[in-house]
């Protein structure tokens, strides 16, 4: 395949993402199911067509691992680590493995989102190991004192005191695998599972800090902390916001500021439209000498895009008033059910996680809808991702031309 084939693959595999994260928001599941197996079969040929490439170009060294984690391109594994990949070399599967999957991926994975995320590295994210309980303090709740210790001491810490449980957060997630991967050795094989599950973490944790409702996952910054119906929890209130300027702004960083829930950075989470379509228009502007100058929102927020926000809404909070945990007690087992996936082996991944904010008025709610901003632009159709050779030669349907007939 062409390098210009592998760029067509690499640019509508963008194109899935983001589809697969707008069928995760609004989706039905079979929608859901069908976003996700596009941008599996996406994922997949992205990273078979990386692998070949560089075993092509460094040939033996190419299913070495020492070789690969010296010139950078695997992270070494540990001794667990290497056996359980091992294992499934020699078994040409995950399933019926003695070896549990090891935690240090789990591990692996959460730093480097912590790290890497615009979102995740900004809330007050955790990875507990085996632990299904994680326990935490209300930020704005006094648990010290000067002095002698209040008779209430005991009502103070446990208003203060808040703990989540695990095990009714759930999360899983598809490893599409081509048959012929576990050939290329458990290097390779560490390599491709750990990069599908980043993808599937940072999404799915991604839209469920952001929006999750609360039954079987966490609850996003967007719900409301009560009134949950069937362990589903409401929408927190929109707040109508019409232009950027400081007196539309201030009444609810006041707010904040009433609730002591404004002390670290404040973010402003808009989709990717949006900060397009409403905020840039709205904070560039032009100075007497001509040059174009683009601000910042008059209250400082840190504006962060994500397609896990809707489109002309704008979330405000302090991102560390969210917490986020996630167990490292992960499972990987083929899948026996069908879906629209041939010559793959599937298999779910599950792991235990859930978040929420530790405070009610931790975040607000802007409706941009009826803000003043730019139209957005048409494009062209889809790209036939079935053949990409097609952007080289056109088929003798596109040029017209007679089709012969066998």
């Amino acid at each position: 395949m062409t390098l210009l084939n592998l760029d067509v693959i690499k640019g509508e595999l963008e194109k899935q993402r983001a589809a697969w994260y707008d069928a995760m928001k609004n989706g039905t599941e079979e929608e859901q199911k069908a976003a996700f197996n596009d941008f599996a079969e996406g994922m997949q040929n992205s990273f078979a067509e990386k692998a070949e490439a560089l075993i092509e170009e460094i040939n033996e060294a190419a299913l070495d691992e020492k070789a690969l984690v010296d010139r950078g391109l695997m992270k070494p594994m540990t001794a667990k680590e290497r056996t359980f990949f091992n294992k499934a070399v020699e078994k040409q599967s995950f399933d019926g493995l003695d070896e549990v999957f090891p935690e240090t991926i789990v591990e692996d994975i959460f730093s480097r989102l912590t790290e890497e995320h615009p979102i995740i590295s900004l809330v007050d994210a955790h990875q507990t190991g085996a632990l299904m309980k994680y326990v935490y303090i209300d930020p704005t709740k006094q648990t010290a004192f000067w002095g002698r210790v209040p008779d209430d001491i005991k009502q103070i810490l446990l208003d203060s005191i808040k703990t989540i449980n695990f095990e009714t957060s759930k999360l899983s997630g598809y490893v599409v695998m081509v048959k012929g991967f576990f050939k290329l050795g458990p290097a390779w094989l560490a390599q491709y599972v750990t990069t599908v599950m980043y993808e599937i973490m940072a999404a799915s944790l991604e839209i469920a800090i952001v929006r999750g409702n609360g039954k079987d996952q966490p609850i996003g910054l967007t719900m409301k902390l009560s009134g949950a119906v069937d362990g589903v929890y409401p929408k927190k209130d929109r707040l109508k916001l019409n232009d950027l300027k400081p007196l539309s702004l201030a009444g609810v960083r006041a707010k904040f500021a009433e609730e002591k829930t404004d002390i670290g950075e404040m973010s402003a989470l808009v989709h990717p439209v949006t900060y397009w379509t409403k905020l840039f228009p709205n904070l560039a502007y032009q100075t007497d000498e001509g040059k174009w100058v683009l601000t910042n929102l008059p209250t400082g927020e840190k504006i962060i895009k994500s397609y896990a926000v809707e489109e002309d809404e704008m979330t405000v909070g302090v991102l560390k008033n969210y917490l986020l945990a996630v167990s490292g007690n992960t499972e990987l087992k083929k899948y026996e059910e069908t879906l629209a996936i041939e010559d793959l082996d599937l298999f779910v991944t599950k792991f235990y996680g859930t978040g929420l904010a530790k405070h009610q008025n931790a975040f607000f709610v802007y409706d941009l809808s009826d803000m003043q901003g730019a139209t957005m632009a048409t494009g062209d159709g889809p790209i036939d991702v079935k053949r990409p050779g097609h952007l080289l030669e056109p088929t003798p349907e596109e040029t017209n031309e007679e089709v012969e007939k066998p």
